[in-house]
C-alpha cells in the first residue's frame, strides 16, 4: 500500500512521519508476531476508488490476571500497557482534506461494527482530538472515556529569523544553546557535522554507547534498532530524509543527533552526549541550538519539532521557545461490565484502586 498510503497521506494534515507507510509498516514488521497482534486496517474511497481515510489499528485479546477476557483495539505504532516499543506521536486518522469529518464518521461506525471490548488511543495532538468529537466519539453513545495521560512536546516555528528565536530564550537557554559556542571556539576546535561513517562509526552504535554512559541502557535495543534500520531504508518513500549530526571537539566525537525531516518538519528522534565533557558545557542544548540553526536556514523547513518527553531533571524543551503540544493518552471502554469495573477502580481511594488493579489486571 506504500504508493497509495504515502498519496493520501500528503493530502492530509496527519503527520508526515509518524502516520507514514515507512513508520508504521516498519513498526508493524518489528513488533506485530512478537506481541501477537493482529492488523485491523479500515480504508475509506470516494466515488472514483480514490483512498480517501485510512483507519490505522490493530487486535488483540488479553486475558486479566482475574480471567476477564478483554479484546482491546490499538492505534497502529503503539502497545499500551502491553510492551515498550519505539513511541508513535500524533496519532490519529488519515484523511484527506476536505474529507475529514466524513472519513471520521465512516470510521467510527465501522469500529463500532468490529469485536472490541476497549479502544486505546494513544498520544493524539489537539487537531486529530477534535476531529475524534466532531466524528461523535464521546460518553453519549454509551462509551466510557478513560483520560489516562497528557503529556508535552514542543514545535519550534522555523519560517522566521533564526536571531530573532535566539534573541527571545532566556538569558541561560541562550547562553547553553547558542553562546557556549564562544568559550569551547577558545579552548580547542569546536566543529558541527553530518555523520560520516567511515570517520565516526555506526551512529547508532555511537548513539547507544552515550546512552550507556548516561542513563545505563541503550537508547534502542534489539528490535528498536532493527525498527530504525528498517524505516530508514524506506524514509525516501515518504519523501523523508535523516540528518545524523555530530558535534567533535578537538576531532573527538562527543554528541549526536537523530533528526528525521518530512513534510518541511524536523523531528528530533533521540540525542546522545559525553556528559562529563565539561562542567560549563550542556552539550545536549548546545547541539539542539546547531540543529535549530540549521533548520532555520533550510528555506522548506518550517518547525523543528522537538516531540514529547522530559529531560534527565526537568522539563528542558519548554527552554527553547516553541510551541507547546498536547498528546492525549485516553481509553474508550464498551460493555456494561468493564465499564463498571473501571467505575469501581476511579471512585476508589488510591490505595484500594493499586490493589484492585493488581486482583482485576486492568
Amino acid at each position: 500500500m506504500a504508493e497509495d498510503w504515502n498519496t493520501c497521506l500528503a493530502e492530509s494534515d496527519a503527520n508526515p512521519l509518524f502516520m507514514s507507510w515507512p513508520w508504521l509498516f516498519s513498526w508493524w514488521q518489528t513488533w506485530s508476531q512478537l506481541l501477537g497482534m493482529e492488523l485491523v486496517l479500515l480504508a475509506v474511497f470516494d466515488e472514483n476508488d480514490g483512498l480517501v481515510g485510512i483507519g490505522p489499528f490493530s487486535r488483540r485479546v488479553l486475558v486479566t490476571s482475574a480471567g476477564i477476557r478483554v479484546t482491546r483495539m490499538y492505534m497502529l505504532g503503539n502497545a499500551w500497557r502491553l510492551a515498550p516499543t519505539v513511541r508513535t506521536e500524533y496519532c490519529g486518522i488519515i484523511a484527506r482534506r476536505g474529507y475529514e469529518d466524513s472519513v471520521g464518521a465512516i470510521l467510527l461506525s465501522a469500529l463500532a461494527q468490529l469485536g472490541w471490548d476497549e479502544l486505546i488511543f494513544t498520544d493524539v495532538p489537539p487537531k486529530q482530538l477534535e476531529h475524534f468529537r466532531r466524528a461523535g466519539l464521546d460518553e453519549h453513545v454509551g462509551y466510557r472515556i478513560i483520560q489516562r495521560t497528557v503529556d508535552e512536546g514542543v514545535c519550534v516555528d522555523t519560517t522566521g529569523r533564526f536571531t530573532d528565536w535566539l534573541n527571545a530564550l532566556g538569558k541561560n537557554t541562550r547562553l547553553k544553546a547558542y553562546n557556549r559556542r564562544t568559550y569551547l571556539d577558545k579552548h580547542g576546535e569546536l566543529n558541527f557535522s553530518v555523520h560520516d561513517t567511515d570517520r565516526d562509526g555506526d551512529f547508532f552504535k555511537l548513539l547507544n554507547a552515550f546512552h550507556h554512559r548516561r542513563w545505563g541502557k541503550a537508547a534502542f535495543e534489539r528490535e528498536a534498532l532493527r525498527f530504525h534500520r528498517l524505516l530508514l531504508q524506506r524514509l525516501h518513500l515518504c519523501g523523508g530524509k535523516p540528518v545524523l549530526s555530530v558535534v567533535r571537539f578537538n576531532g573527538c566525537c562527543v554528541s549526536v543527533l537523530y533528526d528525521i525531516v518530512v513534510g518541511g518538519c524536523r523531528f528530533n528522534l533521540q540525542a546522545g552526549y559525553d556528559e562529563s565533557f565539561n562542567a560549563k558545557v550542556s552539550l545536549g542544548y548546545l547541539h539542539l541550538g546547531f540543529a535549530i540553526e540549521e533548520a532555520f536556514s533550510d528555506k522548506t523547513t518550517r518547525n523543528y519539532d522537538l516531540l514529547a518527553g522530559t529531560g534527565k531533571k526537568q522539563f528542558y524543551k519548554s527552554h527553547f521557545h516553541g510551541e507547546v503540544v498536547n498528546f492525549s493518552t485516553f481509553q474508550v471502554v464498551r460493555g456494561p461490565f468493564l465499564k463498571l469495573l473501571y467505575a469501581i477502580q476511579s471512585a476508589s481511594p488510591p490505595l484500594m484502586a493499586r490493589t484492585f488493579n493488581r486482583r482485576v489486571g486492568l
